[in-house]
């Protein structure tokens, strides 16, 4: 049996051929695992991020604090109530819930500017003979009372007594 060149010249394309074809499927299946788990990590990172991003603050957020002086002889508890939200806020009115709200300052027209404020005093203590913790604020776009949490009001100073001497005559 003679052999043939021109056989062995075409036998060597075809196991060639097949070589570099096996490496090829081996190195895009490689490649493909690579890519996909360059996807995931992508879509973990992306997940990460909406979760470090804080959520935007709502158009109109109320936060109460205490005054940082009172007047002096005022009656009452005077609450200092700020929109800390990022939009107007127009329409506002304050409710009452078992206390006498004795006065209402900086509330011109019902419209509160983002990071402007007005201060309610409360009697509480007169009407109900306790102290609430909220009161309840309503404003345009809002279909119902929001409870506004109170901060706790500093304790009463002592009352201050002057001791007298009698006058001898």
């Amino acid at each position: 049996m003679a052999v043939s060149y021109g056989d062995a010249a075409a036998w060597a394309g075809v196991v060639s051929s097949v070589v570099f074809s096996t490496t090829a499927l081996a190195v895009s299946v490689r490649s493909l695992r690579h890519a996909q788990r360059a996807a995931d990590a992508a879509e973990r990172q992306a997940v990460a991020a909406e979760l470090a991003v804080p959520p935007a603050p709502p158009p109109v957020s109320w936060q109460a604090e205490l005054p940082r002086s009172r007047r002096p002889m005022e009656i009452g508890t005077p609450y200092v109530i700020r929109n800390v939200g990022n939009e107007p806020a127009t329409g506002v009115t304050v409710q009452s819930r078992g206390f006498k709200i004795s006065e209402i300052e900086g509330l011109d027209e019902g419209v509160v500017l983002p990071g402007a404020s007005f201060v309610v005093v409360l009697m509480e203590w007169i009407s109900t003979g306790s102290r609430t913790n909220e009161i309840l604020l309503l404003w345009d776009g809002q279909t119902l009372p929001v409870g506004i949490a109170l901060p706790p009001r500093p304790p009463e100073p002592p009352p201050i007594f002057v001791k007298t001497s009698p006058i001898i005559r």
